[in-house]
């Protein structure tokens, strides 16, 4: 079945290439990074030699984020160890090149497509290869196999619709899963999925979840003194929505209205996806709503003097969190899977979520246990939940302290991830 299904992609895809290119050169269409895809990697002044190359692949930003720990882990056990970083993304490579240090390459990942894998497979010449959750690409990981490189998979997840999937095609990904050297994933109800698509019991551990092995930062107390001073806020009360998505923040507006403008108090909107900027500005310019825009602010343009607060740049929501009295949570009112609610925990911030968790459901399971997560539907649940906070404040402080110990609880993860795949 593989190699059938090898020998039809083949053809399928070399026969399209002329017109594909074409389509390329005339739209302009996934020209960036077009020579990448086909395993054309650039790796001037490489001089490691006899040592070990991890290659780490992630599908995209919130991979990118697993990969963070994954790679401090490494570090820790192999000083000198060599790191490539491959993404499905263009937005997920140039985060990846943004956040991770100079030293870590960083590429799109490459066609899984005959010839082109051995070209990659050559060209960075891995002792190891990781991919981060599910990405199982059968050519690829049959071509790493052959070679002798070590194959594993860390903070292993699959969604019940990709799980369906790959069902359906179980005899080709029989052949994959068992290439797997070991297999690291999140819990043991994963570890049951896995093994029933093809996966060996004795290469496969249930470690926990690497996006909630966090790294509480050493100097909290002077990150929120910054950014109280940047923003201006004094004892204020501040709101922080974050990783919203379209829809949400037409939802959140009504709770904006009734409690926080002209109300003295601060609201903090970052969208998940910052193009979507001028998106939200439209929207509140058709509400009549006076805001400004964060990078103004950080940059010096401007002192802060309004009530809501765009988050319009990059990598700033997790330290915002700091300073945040109350946390929602987006891409949970819609249905975007939700984001990492340990982001907020690691804070010591109770947060708010909408029902569509599906991508982090063990991490509300988490924290609802211990009282200290808050499912709501919408801006009228959250403003039920600030009435009754504000009548009982000893309850609120006591949930934030209960998720900052689950936050707290969950670190390590990463460590034993990483030994797990590699001794």
């Amino acid at each position: 079945m593989f190699y059938c299904y090898r020998l039809l992609i083949a053809i399928f895809f070399y026969t399209a290439l002329p017109f594909l290119l074409l389509f390329v050169w005339l739209t302009g269409r996934h020209r960036e990074g077009l020579l990448e895809r086909f395993a054309f990697y650039s790796l001037p002044g490489r001089t490691i030699k006899g040592g070990n190359t991890y290659w780490l692949h992630a599908a995209s930003v919130g991979e990118v984020q697993a990969a963070r720990a994954i790679i401090a882990a490494l570090e820790k056990m192999d000083s000198n160890a060599e790191i490539i970083v491959t993404t499905m993304t263009l937005h997920g490579r140039n985060i990846a090149r943004k956040q991770l240090k100079s030293s870590i390459r960083c590429f799109l990942a490459p066609l899984d497509i005959p010839l082109i894998v051995e070209r990659a497979v050559k060209k960075i010449e891995p002792t190891s290869y990781i991919c981060i959750e599910t990405e199982l690409w059968p050519i690829l990981i049959d071509c790493l196999s052959r070679k002798e490189v070590k194959v594993g998979m860390a903070n292993g997840r699959i969604s019940d619709r990709a799980y369906e999937k790959y069902l359906k095609f179980k005899v080709l990904f029989q052949h994959t899963m068992k290439q797997f050297d070991k297999m690291a994933v999140i819990s043991e109800n994963y570890r049951q999925k896995y093994i029933t698509l093809g996966a060996e019991k004795t290469t496969i551990s249930a470690l926990g979840n690497v996006k909630y092995d966090l790294t509480p930062p050493q100097d909290r107390e002077a990150i929120q003194q910054k950014l109280r001073e940047l923003l201006n806020i004094g004892k204020s009360e501040v709101f922080v929505a974050g990783s919203t998505h379209t829809g949400e923040e037409k939802m959140l507006l009504r709770l904006y209205v009734s409690k926080y403008h002209n109300f003295g108090r601060l609201f903090l909107l970052a969208p998940r996806h910052i193009e979507r900027t001028a998106e939200i500005e439209s929207l509140l310019k058709k509400e009549g709503i006076e805001y400004q825009l964060f990078s103004n602010i950080q940059n010096g343009s401007e002192k802060r003097h309004q009530a809501l607060i765009i988050i319009d740049t990059m990598g700033e929501l997790a330290q915002l969190y700091s300073i945040a009295t109350y946390v929602f949570c987006g891409g949970s009112l819609v249905r975007k899977g939700g984001h990492n609610i340990m982001e907020a925990a690691l804070w010591h911030k109770a947060p708010f979520y909408g029902p569509y968790m599906d991508d982090f459901h063990d991490a509300v399971d988490l924290l609802e246990s211990s009282l200290c997560g808050f499912q709501v539907a919408g801006a009228a649940d959250i403003e039920k939940y600030l009435l009754r906070f504000k009548a009982n404040p000893g309850e609120y402080r006591a949930a934030c302290e209960r998720a900052g110990n689950v936050a707290q609880r969950l670190q390590g993860c990463s460590q034993k991830q990483v030994v797990y795949l590699l001794k």
